[in-house]
């Protein structure tokens, strides 16, 4: 019985391993032949396992490589969002990403001013980004090149050019080949870029406009300590910054609070900061400092300004000046980039505009001016006609306000005429109805209109 027990132990054990006991030349032989067949068995496994993995990839490869699915997959990488939420790489339509390629080249130590058809702008638009030190890179197919305009011979020598002015225009004329035809022949940035109209400032809806207009009037308030004075400020010629004031609403300055909320406060109003906010200015933030109270920044054109630069070192207790300032003024237009929509119509309203208008030739600063100054006379229109009607006059008085002076922007006319032709097709749609009404009541009850039959 003991001898049975060792010789069923040595078989067990002796499976799926070669043999080294040497109990019996029965056991021997069992347990090699039951190793063999482990052995084997192990073997087909994996032969079986490897014959599926092939088959497996090669399926996969020939998915891969058909050229459907090569284009989906092209067309997914540079158009469409990856799954981690990145914003897509290919969109001449988007205006944020346009933004910020523009805003790579802000940086005067990594790109110096070009002359107008080369300049930052013409490069983001066709999907550039600025690499540092003259160099540019395509935000999709990855092409880099170095741009060698700020440079010129004197001499056999080569001289930096720091004036845009002063680079030859052949050299531009080749550049702005270069900003299309540098690009990878597939790349889609090559076959179409941004609209010139891009650039253009969202001004279009009023209360939207007003809103923001306070956003960035409270930024520049937040800084009172720093801002210059009146008398270190430049504004336009025939700028009238106590008229603009007559055309804000009487409660655009007002804030709430859970102990003044049918009576807001009334504060002292900051021209210099509201003058600064309708030029576009508003508070600077940098990206890894945060917010900076020392210096305000234009959103459209990416210019930081040092208030510092602009203040007065010394002010008498009768407001005159003691010390000048470090700068001569602060001129609210001319301290934008020279594209700035907020001071460059031709950017606000795109380079070849296909429809003629009134704002077409007003910069970003003007359409605001235009913008409170209709707001104001349609909303005092409405209050002098009172509260019964007050709607259907206002209308009436804009509209007539409209063909008298033609200075109401396209957009507040537009309205006008749209609201007037819907109140037309109300009237209309009533006067049918009433007709409608007499045929039914005319009309027999339980009489219907049938044809006889033969």
């Amino acid at each position: 019985m003991n001898a049975t027990k060792r010789k069923f132990n040595a078989l067990l054990n002796g499976i799926g391993t070669k043999s080294t006991t040497n109990v019996s030349s029965t056991g021997a032989s069992n347990a090699n032949s039951n190793s063999t067949a482990g052995a084997d068995l192990q073997a087909k496994k994996r032969r079986l396992a490897d014959t599926l993995l092939t088959k497996e990839s090669d399926a996969s490869v020939s998915q891969s490589s058909s050229p459907s699915t090569m284009r989906d997959k092209n067309i997914r990488s540079m158009i469409g969002p990856t799954e981690t939420g990145d914003a897509p790489k290919y969109a001449p339509w988007d205006r944020t990403a346009f933004l910020q390629r523009l805003k790579s080249f802000s940086n005067l130590t990594d790109w110096t001013p070009k002359p107008a058809k080369v300049n930052e702008v013409e490069w983001a638009k066709r999907g550039w980004v600025c690499q540092k030190q003259e160099r540019v890179r395509c935000s999709l197919c990855n092409i880099e090149i170095l741009v060698k305009l700020n440079r010129k011979e004197v001499d056999g020598k080569e001289v930096p050019v720091y004036v845009a002015q002063n680079i030859e225009d052949a050299l531009v004329e080749k550049y702005r080949e270069l900003i299309v035809t540098s690009h990878d022949e597939n790349c889609l940035w090559r076959k179409r870029g941004c609209d010139d109209s891009i650039f253009k400032l969202p001004l279009n809806h009023p209360g939207t406009t007003m809103h923001h207009l306070r956003d960035r009037y409270d930024e520049l308030r937040r800084r009172k300590e720093t801002l210059p004075y009146m008398m270190n400020m430049r504004t336009p010629l025939g700028f009238n910054l106590d008229l603009v004031l007559s055309y804000l609403p009487a409660d655009f300055f007002a804030y709430s609070s859970a102990q003044h909320i049918e009576n807001p406060i009334q504060p002292e109003i900051n021209k210099v900061a509201l003058l600064m906010a309708l030029f576009g200015w508003q508070g600077h933030k940098h990206a890894t400092l945060g917010e900076q109270l020392g210096s305000v920044s234009c959103q459209a054109c990416f210019r930081v300004l040092g208030l510092w630069l602009f203040k007065s070192k010394e002010v008498n207790e009768a407001g005159d000046e003691v010390t000048g300032a470090a700068m001569n003024k602060l001129d609210v237009v001319k301290e934008h980039r020279d594209y700035c929509p907020w001071q460059n119509a031709a950017s606000q309203n795109g380079q070849r505009a296909s429809v003629i208008s009134s704002t077409s030739t007003l910069a970003g600063w003007e359409i605001i001016v235009r913008i409170l100054k209709n707001d104001h006379h349609l909303r005092s229109s409405g209050e002098r006609t009172g509260s019964r009607g007050s709607r259907q006059l206002s209308i009436d008085n804009a509209s007539e306000y409209v063909s008298t002076f033609g200075d109401v922007d396209d957009e507040a006319a537009k309205s006008v005429q749209d609201e007037k032709e819907k109140r037309m097709l109300r009237r209309l749609r009533r006067v049918k109805s009433l007709f409608e009404t007499k045929g039914k009541k005319l009309q027999r009850p339980g009489t219907r209109n049938e044809t006889p039959t033969s």
